[in-house]
């Protein structure tokens, strides 16, 4: 994991810099993974803390529920 680190730092900083090992596949792989990552550990912190702690909030049932959750967030909160 952490070559790929450097190799996206690495572009970052020089986008003209040549692929390197990991190159568009690899990079791709690691974005959806931590993609995934983040739908369980915000479904979980939903889960298992929001509902607990409000009365508001109900569990989320699935994944995609979870997606469309961050999606709607980042269109509501959009930073960039």
């Amino acid at each position: 994991m952490y070559p790929l680190l450097g190799y996206v730092v690495e572009n970052f900083t020089n986008p003209g810099a040549p692929m390197s090992q990991f190159g568009l596949m690899g990079a791709s792989v690691a974005i959806l993974l931590l993609i995934v990552l983040e739908l369980f550990v915000v479904q979980w912190l939903w889960n298992n803390v929001l509902v607990r702690v409000t009365t508001l909030a109900r569990p989320i049932p699935s994944l995609l529920y979870t997606l469309g959750l961050l999606v709607l967030l980042q269109m509501v909160f959009h930073t960039c």
